[in-house]
């Protein structure tokens, strides 16, 4: 029987702030764990090819990933090496949390950042991604706001005006938060108080989104037209996107914890600081339920994608801790770890299952893809020396990429999505060359015939999936240009007549005499 003084000791060892502590290291190695075992996917890899060609903007999103992944690719290409990022941002977060609310309540704030670690989405979001910067960056544009609001300091302000620029330079949902923060110093009376801070905060983030207005100016506007005109083309009115938008929201919120938010949202306990609290928390409700009804409206013409509204949820956590009780938060805390361990069984049964699971699935070889990339490799490496390789798609392109330490052009038209060969590929150096062009479904002779003096076809077997390889010799560009290069100026190179810019580089290299822009 343990001693009295034993039991004491044991106590004061797994007291709160300890359990955060341990909750803080033993969700990082958790995290790091997976981003160890989880294979690079086709975005992530993307991304890294961004990294390898260093810019001040790419085709479809602002830079910032870019930035981040550059100086980690010179040091190693480990995936847990590339996706430390991701792996070290939730973590702050979760101190964060924790730092907002300690002056007010330190017990709930050590409960409510807990929460936010051990939350299924905070374990599993460890690949790297557009969204890891802006998740980072929104939350530390609104932590630094509420420093402002407590301080009064013009600095605070600044910081916030910088963080906010960093997050427009991640990614355009940025836009998002902006929003919520407008509204919020237009709309409550603590926010018109600190109009000064607002104008500092515009001033402090302009130099930043000028950086991203200069280069679409001088790049045809190629993010204005992905995320406003070509990736929209075809969305209708849909009841189900609105419905499976609601179901996300409550998936990613929890039944028992929206349930808490909900019989708490009355029993608001200003704490140990009546003052400061209420503007803050109104803060902290702006920006996580305007994004809410934003992307809702959206929802009716737009699928919702579950990475869209991740960056706001830390300030749903937020939330919990300044309004629900210690004992609603401690028992959502055992749920949360429950809820998360069903997740962890799920992904390690998906990871650790046998090749033959997927067989029959019309997905098999995009898993072998992913699964056994260097085994493809393998299959490919008699003509990796004396062709260009290529592959029909931005995420089939990357992933081998990655692997093979060699590039991976993206022959054809593509998709809508990723067009950033656009930039990096200059077809009229390719003139005459030969190629082998990879894919993961059949394909038609049609695809390559026109474009080469002759072409063979063939098929390659990597346990058991099957794999398309056409080599084509003697490049015809200017067959290529005719028909591939027009149909995708004409598809994605369209810039609006409202819009001012330089010559669209992608126009002048492949049109020099032909009018331009060429637009809607």
């Amino acid at each position: 029987m343990a001693k009295p003084g034993a039991i004491a000791f044991v106590r004061a060892r797994l007291s709160l702030p300890v359990m955060l502590q341990y909750t803080l290291w033993t969700s990082f190695l958790l995290k790091l764990g997976l981003a160890a075992w989880l294979p690079m996917s086709g975005d992530e890899a993307y991304f890294l090819v961004w990294a390898q060609h260093p810019d001040y903007g790419y085709y479809d999103h602002p830079p910032m990933v870019g930035w981040w992944l550059a100086p980690m690719l010179d040091a190693g290409h480990a995936a847990w090496w590339l996706r430390l990022p991701a792996v070290a941002s939730t973590t702050l977060i979760g101190w964060l949390i924790y730092r907002l609310i300690a002056p007010i309540d330190e017990t709930r704030a050590a409960w409510a950042a807990m929460l936010y670690l051990v939350w299924p989405f905070t374990l599993a979001d460890v690949l790297i991604t557009t969204d890891t910067p802006l998740i980072l960056f929104t939350f530390l544009t609104v932590y630094a706001m509420a420093q402002a609001l407590r301080t009064s300091r013009p600095n605070h302000f600044a910081r916030a005006g910088f963080w906010l620029g960093c997050a427009l330079l991640s990614k355009y949902f940025a836009v998002v938060l902006g929003g919520a923060l407008a509204g919020w110093f237009i709309a409550t009376r603590t926010g018109r108080s600190h109009w000064r801070g607002a104008i500092i905060m515009l001033l402090c983030s302009l130099p930043l989104i000028a950086i991203n207005l200069y280069w679409n100016y001088t790049h045809c506007w190629d993010n204005i037209l992905f995320n406003l005109y070509n990736r929209n083309t075809g969305a209708r009115f849909s009841w189900h996107d609105t419905g499976l938008y609601l179901i996300t929201t409550l998936y990613l919120m929890t039944p028992p914890g929206a349930w808490v938010w909900w019989r708490s949202r009355q029993q608001h306990n200003p704490g140990h600081d009546p003052v400061a609290l209420p503007s803050i928390d109104t803060l902290y409700r702006w920006v996580f339920w305007f994004p809410f009804v934003f992307f809702l409206a959206l929802s009716f013409k737009k699928t919702i994608g579950l990475h869209w509204v991740l960056g706001f949820y830390p300030f749903f956590f937020l939330l919990l801790g300044l309004s629900a009780s210690q004992r609603d938060l401690k028992k959502l805390f055992r749920f949360m770890c429950g809820f998360s361990a069903l997740h962890a069984i799920i992904i390690s049964a998906l990871l650790m299952a046998p090749d033959n699971w997927w067989q029959r699935s019309h997905l098999y070889s995009g898993y072998i893809l992913l699964m056994h990339p260097h085994q493809v490799l393998q299959a490919l490496a008699p003509w990796q020396k004396n062709r260009i390789m290529a592959t029909n798609d931005y995420s089939t392109s990357a992933i081998l990429q990655y692997h093979a330490r060699q590039p991976f052009i993206v022959y054809g038209m593509g998709s809508k999505h990723a067009r950033q060969n656009d930039i990096i590929t200059d077809f009229r150096r390719l003139d005459g060359k030969n190629l082998l062009i990879f894919d993961k479904s059949p394909t038609q002779a049609s695809d390559y015939t026109p474009y080469f003096s002759n072409v063979t076809r063939l098929t390659i077997q990597v346990d058991k999936a099957t794999f398309y390889v056409a080599l084509g010799n003697h490049f015809n560009y200017a067959a290529y240009q005719q028909h591939v290069l027009t149909d995708i100026r004409d598809r994605y190179y369209r810039i609006p007549q409202y819009l001012p810019h330089t010559p669209c580089y992608f126009c002048a290299r492949y049109f020099p005499d032909a009018n331009s822009p060429f637009q809607p």
